[in-house]
């Protein structure tokens, strides 16, 4: 058997509008009062999105068994479906809630520079049908990626995980300012790598009232994202700098944080070392900023290796 990585969070069906201009340059132009903007967009679409379908498309596009747990709703069955399905994911542990007419959304604005102002709307909680001590493969998982969820179910699920001896990549995204003091601790005591972006370590550390040191000594290897500036990683062995890949012309900069995840996890898997799943993650995500919408890239795990080759040496 292949090995099998579990990804939780959501499953959404994402609202994407697009801004050919940059924010900074509105906010300088125009008074800002309360937040009150209103921008003319260029282009509104849908997009299938959700960090638990995301980073499994990233993972099974590289030949790795990746098992989304989550939760959606009733639009699913005929929004959605069919397409996990054609990419060859499997949706036996996507729970539908027949009570819950839509599932997770992400309602977001791009400008022409890569940034982003975002809704979120988490969709259905269905708790009881998202425990991974009742999967029948619990003992063949390899790792086990928690993406962001309700502070609660993401314990929950890292507990459960953990007992069983999981090794736990946590990712609490945008939803960390929700995680009180204690819940960021234990979160941090349960888990084997940590992947935040700088702004999300620096709520973290805020809300569990933790300095730098205190969350390295906690967690064997925690990842900073820094966009086109590239990652950090510091581990027990030191700290390990990777640039993100240049000219990379954007497209969609969406799900490019999930993307990274999926290269990141897949170094882990094949052993790789820390440059290594760094430069694979960037090469990753990279492939996402190409590509409209956040499942349309393309990438095998043999050209995988020849772009790292090729683009870092």
């Amino acid at each position: 058997m292949k090995p099998l990585i579990l990804v939780t969070g959501s499953t959404a069906i994402d609202q994407i509008g697009s801004y050919d201009g940059s924010f900074e340059e509105y906010q300088s132009s125009y008074l800002v009062n309360a937040f009150n903007v209103s921008f003319q967009l260029t282009e509104m679409r849908t997009s299938f999105g959700g960090c638990a379908p995301n980073i499994a498309h990233g993972l099974t596009q590289l030949g790795i068994d990746a098992i989304p747990l989550s939760s959606a709703g009733r639009n699913f069955v005929d929004q959605y479906k069919a397409h996990l399905i054609n990419l060859g994911i499997n949706i036996d542990f996507i729970a539908v809630a027949d009570d819950v007419s839509s599932c997770a959304c992400c309602m977001m604005i791009n400008d022409a520079h890569g940034n982003q102002i975002i809704g979120f709307y988490p969709g259905p909680n269905n708790p009881n049908r998202r425990s991974p001590e009742t999967l029948p493969f619990i003992d063949k998982i390899a790792l086990a990626i928690l993406g962001p969820e309700e502070p609660e179910l993401t314990l929950r699920q890292g507990r459960a995980l953990f007992e069983h001896n999981v090794p736990l990549m946590v990712d609490p995204g945008q939803v960390i300012s929700a995680f009180s003091r204690d819940q960021i601790r234990e979160l941090l005591s349960l888990a084997q790598y940590l992947v935040v972006n700088h702004h999300e370590f620096e709520v973290l550390k805020t809300n569990a009232e933790l300095t730098d040191k205190e969350v390295f000594d906690q967690v064997a290897e925690v990842i900073l994202t820094h966009g086109d500036k590239g990652v950090t990683i510091y581990s027990r062995d030191g700290i390990c700098q990777v640039d993100a890949v240049r000219d990379v012309k954007v497209d969609e900069v969406t799900g490019c944080g999930d993307a990274f995840r999926a290269g990141y996890a897949y170094g882990i898997l094949n052993n790789l070392n820390l440059k290594e799943r760094g430069q694979v993650g960037c090469i990753m995500a990279a492939r996402n900023l190409e590509n409209p919408e956040t499942q349309r890239y393309r990438i095998t795990a043999t050209e995988l290796a020849e772009l790292r080759a090729t683009i870092y040496g």
